[in-house]
């Protein structure tokens, strides 16, 4: 597996820590190739503890992809007091944001629940940019939508370098 990367960092938001692995994106696709490399941000309770100072701060990942691969965050979304929300997108002159795909969902009037939305990326020009997600305070948003307007628990930057 010689030039991909594997990462290892806390997952899923509002889950049980599942692992992050992002995997590098060369040229062609083969068996244990992936075409994406995919991410997910710490769970709620990580973020949290971040927050409240009882762990370090999130270190960077890094994922490195060939021009025309993706790189995708699965961003659990809850009705919670708390919750991730995308703080900078990164070059756009290096990643297109794709569409979010929701990769799952609620039963209808399902008290509490959330789903779990892929947030992506396609390299288009070679280079380097971070991606940077806010663990925010709700209550505290002037504007729940920009994670600029609330309060900041913690962060998680991913750097990607596209070449």
């Amino acid at each position: 597996m010689r030039g991909r990367t594997v990462l290892t960092v806390a997952v899923a938001v509002t889950t049980v820590l599942v692992g992050l692995t992002g995997c590098s994106s060369s040229g062609a696709d083969t068996p244990d190739t992936p075409s994406a490399a995919l991410l997910a941000l710490p769970a709620d309770a990580e973020a949290e503890a971040v927050g409240g100072g009882k762990q370090p701060a999130f270190e960077p990942s890094d994922v490195h992809l060939a021009v025309g691969r993706s790189v995708g965050m699965d961003v659990r979304v809850a009705p919670l007091p708390h919750g991730w929300r995308l703080a900078d997108g990164g070059d756009t002159t290096l990643l297109h944001r794709d569409d979010d795909a929701k990769q799952s969902t609620c039963p209808p009037k399902t008290a509490g629940c959330g789903h779990t939305v892929r947030q992506s990326w396609t390299a288009t020009a070679a280079g380097s940019t971070t991606l940077t997600w806010r663990y925010v305070d709700f209550a505290t948003c002037k504007d729940v939508q920009n994670p600029a307007t609330c309060k900041v628990l913690a962060s998680k930057d991913v750097r990607v370098t596209v070449g």
